[in-house]
């Protein structure tokens, strides 16, 4: 019964130290988040850390991924411009 017991123990604390491999996995195909603005700069986000930036460039100035790709995020974009426009409107009336 103990042996079991130490069995169990000894598989969760591994599993725990490995982590699941999610983090090498983020790692293994880092790519730069583009996210354009309307009227602000526009600026990146990492997709491994996260982190957001301005400055165009392929490696991350926080973690050091090296970005392999690049992918459009225009979710704030699309949301500013209908702000922008619900302004106009109210301007109008």
């Amino acid at each position: 019964m103990s042996a079991v017991f130490w069995i169990v123990i000894g598989v969760i604390v591994l599993a725990a130290c490995s982590g699941g491999g999610k983090k090498t996995a983020a790692r293994k195909d880092p790519y730069r988040i583009d996210r354009p603005h309307v009227i602000d700069p526009d600026d990146y986000e990492c997709s491994v850390c996260h982190r957001r930036f301005r400055k165009n460039q392929m490696t991350c100035p926080y973690c050091g991924a090296r970005f392999g790709k690049q992918v459009t995020d225009e979710e704030e974009f699309i949301f500013e411009e209908d702000e922008l426009e619900a302004w106009d409107e109210e301007d109008e009336i």
